[in-house]
């Protein structure tokens, strides 16, 4: 579970052991070939890598683009146009880094490697159901952690303060059930 960066730029949140430890069966039963890509990588290792890098820049931008990270982007002080999405620095992802590597894992198994052996004529084929399992689990985990923002340093320095977090909660309130709820604002 370890970033991997590029002259001190991280441009992935997960690696090659990071994608075995998710799903090693795809690899033990030689489902997942790696010969029939544009570029041909040299290992199935380097190929997983390449995606995975991928599957980050795919998650930057999704981020970028959510309402939520302009809300946080804009309550901290980081003054955006209208028609600018703010900026997403990855090496500023501090805290909750394996979120983040089980985020682009999932991403890369929904995304590149399930759909080159899916059956999609079959909706009940196992692969589709783990790109539907993958699906619902990436985009959980991008809800949770865009709806609490407690991972970023907006500032750089290294560490993130009270002001940087975007933690609120409504308070308990009424309903019309049998049980208080709770709401994060």
């Amino acid at each position: 579970m370890a970033f991997i960066t590029v002259s001190g730029q991280v441009v992935s949140f997960a690696d090659y052991q990071d994608v075995l430890d998710i799903d090693q069966r795809l690899f033990d039963t030689n489902e997942i070939q790696f010969s029939n890509t544009p570029r041909s990588p040299t290992s199935l290792n380097e190929y997983l890598e390449d995606l995975a890098m991928k599957s980050t820049t795919r998650i930057k931008e999704k981020i970028r683009a959510s309402a939520q990270w302009r809300m946080y982007t804009s309550r901290v002080g980081n003054n955006v146009g209208t028609n600018a999405l703010p900026e997403f620095n990855t090496n500023y992802v501090k805290l909750r880094q394996a979120d983040f590597t089980d985020l682009t894992v999932y991403y890369l198994l929904k995304e590149f490697l399930l759909p080159k052996i899916a059956d999609f004529g079959n909706p009940n084929s196992p692969e589709v159901q783990k790109i539907e399992f993958y699906d619902t689990k990436f985009s959980q985990r991008l809800d949770e952690l865009l709806t609490i923002i407690d991972w970023y340093d907006n500032d750089g320095d290294g560490t993130i303060g009270e002001g940087e977090r975007e933690i609120r909660f409504r308070p308990l309130r009424r309903s019309r059930g049998r049980h208080n709820t709770a709401r994060i604002a």
